[in-house]
């Protein structure tokens, strides 16, 4: 029998009941959130696989991505394991090596048997600076044996891929390259280089023969026509000399033109620095066209500017060429009643702009495109017209640039021509040293004015020429001077063997031996004697370098065929003054030249051991008859001249200027050799090459050694004044 329910026993039970639901809840609630956690936890690991998987999709896309990259660029893969020393190997490598098209483990010592002898010391300090960590990435070219045991050429590319704790390399990877057909080209390239330049250098040997070949008659002819002027002629003959003198100057122009356009293409032309007056050089140039230009009633302007520097540094020959050239195409190309301006002004600081400008026929824009390109003109009918080769313009241009300029064309049909440009021209003091060729009446004249110069003088003639002797004798014929032949080379040098001499006229090319071996013959013969017999260099080579081989045989001036009494004359006279100097002491160091054995008094040890002066002090005091005051005063201006360049030459480095650097070593090199400073003369003379050639590396570290050199000097010339002050 039950016992019987109290109400406490009933509500302790309803409580009781109540409590297991509420743990029942909250186990319910526990369940509940559990399996939300794990339907999370198996999201995220459905969302992990899935990124694994994508990732390895991903992984398999790049690398198949990669390998078709390789395959296109046809690239070999290497990976260098350095612990291992193995180096694994991708199948086009195989295949390049002429094996089996397959993935490949090879030791490094065996690839390294492989590559050619010559490439292996380059190619084994690139990987040793890879392996070593001072390299991270590296290229290189070189050649391998293939299976074949053909010469490959590869080119490689490496990096380091991976490294231990401490920052060494473990692996390097990188591909490479066949660059067999590079090479083929390069090798074909080159050899197309090196045919080119024995074609020029045939070119150029071409261009001296017929140089020679063809002044040498014209010499006789411009030369006979010269005596003929200067012979009794009716009306009718003068004209007609007159007119094969014309002839003769065009034809001797034409073949200038052919030569200076050579001398530019070969980069062997030569931009002179003098000092000159701008408008003189104008005045002068534009005086042989205004006959012309009055002929076909053409008025002609010459416009210069009162600002014009009185004188000026730059190339007086080189301007008055390009400013020939222009005047006579604006005669040439304007009509009869047209107009001509020449006009010089300056242009800013230390430049000149010129400026020929016309009334003629005019250019068509395609036709400027391709004006100042040799042997072109504006079309086939202005040859035929007009007459020319289309050198001119080519010439001027290229001129123009070589002088630090630009030249520019402003033209258009039936409206005229006006071609301009602007050169670096900084104003100087000094003496004009400029001259203008003249015509053959006016050389004429030119020799009466100077005959009693020359009057008296002695001179051998050393010419196999019987035409170009006879002119060479009556010129100096005409100077008053006493004259005797030689017919080559072993002549002259036995005339000069018997003495009463004062001047050589040597030919360069002539029979049995040359001038140049007969003056290397006469110089080694004289020794260091008190006796320097000057001799001028006449000769048909009119080439780069003709001259400078003439000057280093031992010839004292040059003078090119066709002869005018003006170059004759201004030779005759350098060389008279280099006798001058030697009997003065000023001996040079003759140059050696090969073709004559001399065998020099050797200089004691002593001697030897002994440096060079700077300066020559003794000899700067006889200049100035050793006058104290007058030697203080000179020393003074000479230190601050050479300031002066010292402060010219440092900005003209800094700021490259290519005109300014060479015009300032070369004034310097003048004035140090005019000062004894013959060292710090050849200095200067190495930095005006460089300045010319533009190599600022070489300028830049021969500066400071000149620089050196001058302080040197100005610490002499304070010695002689402190000297000669007490």
């Amino acid at each position: 029998m039950s016992t019987p329910h109290t109400p406490s026993d009933l509500a302790n039970a309803i409580s009781e009941l109540a409590h297991e639901r509420k743990r029942a809840d909250h186990l319910q609630r526990q369940m509940l959130r559990l399996q939300q956690e794990l339907e999370v936890l198996r999201g995220a690991a459905r969302d992990a696989s899935n990124s694994r998987l994508l990732a390895e999709e991903e992984l398999d896309d790049t690398r198949d991505r990669l390998q078709l990259a390789l395959d296109a660029a046809q690239l070999a893969l290497w990976e260098w394991n350095l612990r291992t020393g193995v180096v694994y190997l991708n199948a086009r490598w195989s295949e390049m090596m002429g094996d089996v098209a397959m993935d490949a483990h090879t030791p490094i010592d065996d690839l390294m048997d492989r590559i050619h002898p010559d490439d292996l010391p380059h190619l084994q300090q690139q990987l040793g600076q890879a392996t070593n960590g001072t390299l991270q990435r590296y290229e290189v070219q070189f050649r391998i044996r293939t299976l074949d045991n053909e010469w490959l050429w590869l080119e490689s590319h490496g990096m380091v891929s991976d490294q231990d704790a401490l920052g060494q390399p473990l692996r390097l990877i990188g591909i490479c390259a066949d660059i067999r057909e590079r090479k083929r080209l390069e090798q074909a390239t080159e050899t197309a280089r090196a045919q080119a330049e024995s074609a020029n250098r045939a070119k150029t040997e071409f261009l001296a023969n017929v140089s020679h070949e063809v002044r040498t008659p014209l010499n006789g002819l411009m030369g006979l026509i010269r005596l003929l002027m200067d012979s009794p002629l009716d009306g009718e003959q003068g004209h007609w000399l007159k007119l094969m003198d014309e002839s003769a100057h065009t034809l001797l122009g034409l073949l200038n033109d052919i030569l200076d356009l050579s001398k530019i293409e070969a980069g062997k032309m030569d931009i002179e620095t003098t000092v000159f007056d701008v408008a003189d050089v104008v005045e002068k140039t534009c005086a042989p066209h205004l006959a012309q230009a009055s002929g076909k009633a053409l008025q002609f302007e010459v416009d210069l500017h009162p600002g014009l520097p009185t004188q000026v540094r730059g190339d007086p020959g080189r301007l008055r060429q390009v400013l020939a050239n222009l005047l006579s195409n604006a005669v040439k190309f304007t009509p009869e009643g047209g107009h001509i301006r020449v006009s010089a002004a300056p242009d800013g600081d230390d430049r000149v702009r010129f400026e020929v400008a016309d009334t003629g026929i005019g250019i068509t824009p395609a036709q400027q495109a391709r004006i100042f390109e040799a042997f072109t003109q504006a079309d086939a009918s202005t040859t035929r017209k007009f007459g020319g080769t289309g050198l001119g313009l080519a010439i001027s241009a290229r001129l123009v640039t070589l002088m630090g300029g630009h030249i520019e064309l402003d033209s258009a049909p039936g409206r005229g021509s006006r071609f301009h440009f602007s050169l670096p021209m900084p104003a100087q003091h000094g003496r004009p040293t400029d001259s203008m060729p003249l015509s053959a009446p006016m050389e004429l004249a030119e020799v009466q004015a100077q005959q009693h110069t020359f009057e008296g003088l002695r001179v051998l003639v050393a010419e196999d020429h019987p035409v170009n002797e006879l002119l060479m004798r009556q010129l100096l014929k005409r100077l008053g001077c006493i004259t005797t032949v030689a017919k080559n080379g072993l002549e002259a040098v036995a005339a000069w063997q018997r003495g009463g001499f004062d001047l050589i006229m040597m030919d360069v090319q002539m029979p049995e031996l040359s001038g140049l071996d007969a003056t290397a013959e006469i110089r080694a013969q004289e020794g260091n004697g008190p006796r320097h017999i000057p001799i001028v260099a006449v000769t048909a080579n009119a080439m780069s370098g003709d001259q400078e081989a003439c000057l280093r045989a031992g010839m004292d001036a040059y003078t090119s065929k066709p002869v005018s009494p003006q170059a004759l004359m201004k030779s005759m006279a350098q060389a008279l003054a280099a006798e001058s100097r030697w009997v003065q002491g000023e001996r040079p160091q003759a140059p050696s030249t090969g073709a004559v054995e001399s065998k020099p008094t050797r200089p004691s040890k002593q001697a030897r051991s002994q440096p060079t002066p700077a300066l020559d002090t003794d000899k700067l005091r006889r200049r100035l008859g050793n006058d104290p005051a007058a030697l203080a005063d000179w020393a003074s201006s000479v230190q601050t001249e050479l300031a002066g360049y010292r402060q010219g030459l440092t900005q003209a480095l800094t700021r490259q200027d290519k005109v300014q650097a060479a015009a300032q070593a070369h004034a310097l090199k003048g004035s140090l050799a005019s000062l004894t400073a013959q060292r710090a003369a050849a200095l200067a003379n190495g930095l005006e090459m460089a300045a010319r050639s533009g190599e600022w590396p070489l300028f830049g570290r021969a500066l400071p050694v000149l620089l050196s050199e001058l302080d040197t000097v100005d610490k002499s010339l304070q010695s002689m004044r402190d000297t000669d002050r007490h």
